[in-house]
């Protein structure tokens, strides 16, 4: 396994998707597959489709954690990459089933809370909105879900 040290938290900049979706907007653009580890839909596959709640919050496994993401150019190494399925509103089982697999990754990475950076700390540059929330409030959240230690 990769020394893991940090979590890399996206968006998808779209109000839709799937984890399939992600990977073939990825595959387009000349990835080898999905650059994620992990995305996180918001219960709309595509776009104009009905909201479906029981694919609010769902977790899905993209690139497997032993290999290395393509998610933040030139901090892949030691990062898992998240994407929120959305573009600045997120529902709320999207945060509880984010602030669960942090939690999750945590318990066996032990990244602690500042060990989670939203893309846009990491480049700011060319991502500065991604991903669409305050980062402080997400690691205040999993300090209170996880404890001080988080």
């Amino acid at each position: 396994m990769r020394a893991i040290r940090r979590v890399i938290v996206h968006h998808s900049a779209s109000e839709f998707g799937t984890l399939e979706l992600v990977r073939g907007w990825h595959l387009q653009r000349g990835f080898d597959d999905i650059g994620y580890h992990y995305v996180v839909t918001n219960g709309v596959v595509a776009k104009g489709a009905e909201y479906r709640p029981e694919l609010d919050g769902l977790i899905r496994e993209g690139r497997p954690l032993t290999v290395i993401g393509a998610h933040a150019e030139g901090n892949n190494s030691d990062s898992v990459g998240v994407c929120l399925i959305g573009d600045g509103k997120f529902t709320r089982w999207q945060y509880v089933a984010l602030i669960r697999l942090l939690v999750e990754l945590n318990a066996t990475f032990a990244f602690g809370a500042d060990g989670v950076l939203g893309h846009c700390e990491v480049d700011p540059k060319r991502k500065p909105l991604c991903p669409g929330f305050d980062m402080e409030l997400l690691r205040a959240a999993l300090v209170c879900a996880k404890g001080p230690n988080a």
